[in-house]
């Protein structure tokens, strides 16, 4: 079972924005179109039966829309073999956010809640989020968050304090650390150790993989998740599953279990398939 735990198939004119933007910093590096039912064809072929949808919000009150539209993408495809996770997301200027991430799962069926520092400017563990972390935790809804801020994509291991405090404070909230925060991979790492619901995915940070070895993989294989970051990605899921394959075959205790755990099993465990 194969499931991408990171994609951004966005509402169309969102989606032109985003993808006019990275065609600006990257260029022709992309290796998929921005046409959600293409990426969907290709992660089919490759072998996927779900994706998680994942929006971010870069101002205050835009999330309910959003979300709204989020649910009207994975309605549009929902005929389509690969299923769509629908994710959702809040923006700590919003008033009373924790409602905002209540009505997206009970009016739209969101089941993974996103937050991107970088895109809405703010760190995880600004005060007003913190409401929002129980209401997830209430819901079972695994929260993913971009935790650096640098245009690049790439995280610092000291923008990873925010979410370990976060993490503690919130025990019952799985927080899940996307890119496994590279480029502070080590650092990632170190906090799973200590923070047991804390997770991490191993989403691309355009064409660099993250920083971790088979070793890592292999310590964390019950906590981790394959991710693309579909369409605007230079790494294709053939890409991902032919590295985490790579990688299953250089360390003796990367087991097949871990690698099944790793490529989809994990995220059942977090948001079961209907």
């Amino acid at each position: 079972m194969i499931i991408d735990s990171h994609v951004h198939l966005m509402p169309p004119r969102l989606g032109r924005a985003i993808r006019a933007f990275f065609e600006r910093h990257i260029g022709d590096q992309l290796v998929y179109p921005s046409d959600a039912a293409v990426v969907l064809d290709r992660h089919h072929a490759a072998g996927a039966v779900a994706v998680w949808n994942l929006p971010y919000a870069h101002k205050p009150g835009m999330a309910d829309d959003l979300n709204a539209g989020m649910a009207e993408v994975a309605a549009a495809h929902a005929e389509h073999p690969v299923h769509i996770v629908t994710g959702c997301t809040v923006h700590p200027g919003d008033e009373q956010p924790q409602d905002t991430l209540r009505r997206a799962f009970e009016l739209h069926g969101a089941r993974v809640l996103k937050l991107h520092c970088s895109v809405g400017s703010y760190d995880a563990d600004d005060p007003r989020l913190a409401p929002v972390f129980d209401a997830a935790g209430e819901l079972a809804m695994p929260v993913v968050v971009h935790a650096g801020h640098d245009v690049s994509g790439h995280t610092h291991g000291h923008e990873l304090a925010p979410i370990a405090r976060v993490a503690e404070r919130h025990g019952d909230t799985t927080v899940i650390v996307a890119h496994c925060g590279h480029e502070g991979n080590d650092e990632t790492t170190a906090l799973m150790r200590r923070l047991p619901n804390l997770w991490a995915d191993l989403t691309p940070v355009v064409l660099e993989h993250p920083d971790v070895d088979a070793a890592q993989l292999a310590e964390f294989a019950d906590r981790m998740l394959l991710g693309t970051d579909a369409p605007n990605t230079g790494r294709s899921l053939d890409d991902q599953l032919t590295w985490l394959r790579h990688e299953a075959s250089a360390h003796e205790s990367f087991t097949a279990e871990s690698l099944a755990a790793i490529l989809g099993e994990n995220a059942t465990r977090l948001i079961p398939l209907p």
